[in-house]
C-alpha cells in the first residue's frame, strides 16, 4: 500500500472556518428572506441552503489539500459543530451542528471522488 501524505493542519483549519463562515452566510441570507414572506411556503426552499453550504465547504475543502481531502473535510467540519450549536444556530441546535459538520465531510468525499475520477 503506498504511503499517505501527512494531513495539513492548515486543511482542517480551511474546512473549520470555510464551513463557519458559508453556513453563517446561508443562515443570514435564509432567515434574511422568510422574514418578511407572509405565506409558509417562501421559507421551505431556503430551508437547505445551510446544508448545500456545508458540501460546498467540503468541495473547497478538496480542491484545496488535493489530497486527502474527505479526512480533511471531516476532522474540519466536525470540529466546527460545538461552534455551529453554541454560537450560530437558534435554540442550540445540536443534531443541525453535527448534520452540517457531517455535510462537510461528504463534500470533502464527493471532491476526493472527483479528483481520483479524473486521474
Amino acid at each position: 500500500m503506498p504511503t499517505r501524505p501527512p494531513l495539513r493542519p492548515t486543511g482542517i483549519a480551511f474546512a473549520f472556518a470555510l464551513n463557519l463562515l458559508l453556513v453563517t452566510l446561508a443562515l443570514f441570507v435564509g432567515s434574511g428572506a422568510t422574514s418578511g414572506a407572509t405565506s409558509s411556503t417562501g421559507g421551505g426552499l431556503l430551508a437547505g441552503l445551510p446544508l448545500v453550504a456545508a458540501i460546498v465547504a467540503g468541495l473547497a475543502t478538496a480542491v484545496y489539500v488535493r489530497q486527502r481531502a474527505a479526512i480533511h473535510a471531516a476532522l474540519g467540519g466536525l470540529s466546527s459543530v460545538p461552534v455551529l450549536a453554541l454560537f450560530l444556530l437558534p435554540g442550540n441546535n445540536w443534531s443541525f451542528a453535527i448534520l452540517l459538520g457531517s455535510f462537510c465531510a461528504v463534500g470533502g468525499i464527493l471532491g476526493e471522488f472527483r479528483q481520483r475520477r479524473s486521474k
